[in-house]
């Protein structure tokens, strides 16, 4: 600014009081307008916090009040009254935005209004009085002096400019601090806390497993010991001396086999009786024999081919014929006969399932939209933002 001439710093000084006036002072009340929206906008949104946590912990009652979910619904509940006390902190953080930068900024403008005309005005007229004086007087009117006068007037001129900008600047830098004070204070806790909250729900659902399957442990468990009772009070007569004729009394199909039916409990003779026939549990006969004698039906396995007698009471009827009569194919004519192991253990295993499941699943997993529900945590290198983790 040393180089400047007097014109120079004269013109430059007036230009900084029209940025004043014209554009900072404008922009401020415009930044007034747009914080006041904002602080509305807050309040709108707290509005509707309040009435959503409050949906919230009332589910959480209802949930704390039942025998099954009393763990999830204090934890509901302590979500709610925490979103509570954590907007009610924000609060306080938009009231002290409110007070002490919107108001403050607003009234600094009504009155930079008035004082920053003053001095404009000042200003010039001291300029003018000094050009006049240097016009009328005879003497030679000090130039060191009035330069001196216009040099002094455009640094003041700069340096409440720059204090404009300063309070502007150390207001907004005040309300980042009391939103980083309320996440020191905040932050932390609330971090330990949603983790003890998300690992107490998640025990549940661990829970969850385990009495389903003791239910179905103790659901098989009891229908073999019914299976027991039942053989002990129905007594079989005496095993027939041989094998029956092939005419007449063997049942035969238009496919050259009897019905095929699974084995409710393995059958495994002792001693060395080659009449009878020794199967494991689940497997499939075909029953060559329609009408049990003695309590004893005869029939081929078809697993070994064997045939032998057997206790009617260790089969049960088969569901699906249509997969029956796929099974009593030869491997070479069965479908998936690469891996007939394979489908004959998934096959066993979807109709063990069936056999156990006396009564239709009210809830099925495959449909049913809350049974696998969990949600991931994500991580990001970002300390503020919430810690996910990638599994």
């Amino acid at each position: 600014m040393s180089g400047m001439n007097s014109d120079q710093l004269h013109r430059s000084t007036l230009g900084v009081y029209s940025s004043l006036m014209d554009e900072f002072n404008p922009s401020l009340q415009k930044l007034v307008l747009m914080g006041n929206s904002y602080v509305q906008a807050f309040k709108d949104l707290a509005v509707t916090s309040e009435a959503y946590f409050n949906t919230l912990s009332k589910i959480g009652e209802r949930a704390f009040h039942t025998t099954s979910s009393r763990s999830i619904g204090d934890v509901l509940i302590q979500l709610s009254e925490n979103q509570r006390r954590l907007t009610l902190e924000l609060e306080g953080v938009f009231r002290w935005f409110s007070v002490e930068v919107l108001q403050e900024m607003d009234n600094n403008i009504r009155l930079d209004q008035d004082y920053i005309s003053g001095s404009r005005r000042h200003y010039e007229m001291a300029v003018h009085n000094q050009r006049q004086l240097r016009r009328g007087t005879s003497q030679v009117y000090p130039q060191d002096e009035y330069v001196q006068f216009l040099r002094q007037s455009h640094e003041e001129a700069l340096k409440e400019e720059e204090r404009r900008y300063r309070f502007l600047a150390e207001k907004h830098c005040g309300l980042i601090q009391s939103i980083a004070h309320l996440m020191n204070k905040t932050v932390g806790s609330l971090q330990q806390r949603a983790d003890d909250w998300t690992s107490e729900v998640n025990a549940t659902r661990q829970l969850e497993a385990r009495p389903r399957s003791t239910s179905l442990s103790s659901t098989v468990g009891m229908k073999e010991e019914d299976f027991r009772k039942s053989r002990e009070e129905m007594p079989l007569g005496s095993i027939p001396s041989r094998a029956p004729s092939p005419q007449g009394s063997i049942s035969r199909s238009a496919g050259g086999g009897g019905r095929s039916m699974r084995a409710l409990a393995a059958h495994q003779p002792a001693g060395s009786n080659p009449t009878l026939l020794p199967f494991t549990r689940g497997e499939i006969i075909t029953v060559l024999v329609q009408q049990a004698r003695n309590g004893w039906l005869y029939g081929r396995a078809d697993s070994s081919g064997r045939q032998g007698w057997f206790p009617s009471s260790f089969v049960e009827q088969m569901d699906d014929p249509a997969e029956t009569t796929i099974s009593n194919k030869p491997p070479e004519m069965q479908p998936f006969s690469a891996m007939p192991d394979k489908k004959a253990e998934l096959y066993s295993e979807n109709k063990r399932s069936q056999t156990h499941r006396s009564q239709p699943e009210l809830f099925p997993r495959g449909t049913n939209p809350f049974a696998t529900v969990k949600l991931k945590p994500t991580s990001t290198n970002d300390r503020s933002a919430p810690r996910l983790y990638r599994r």
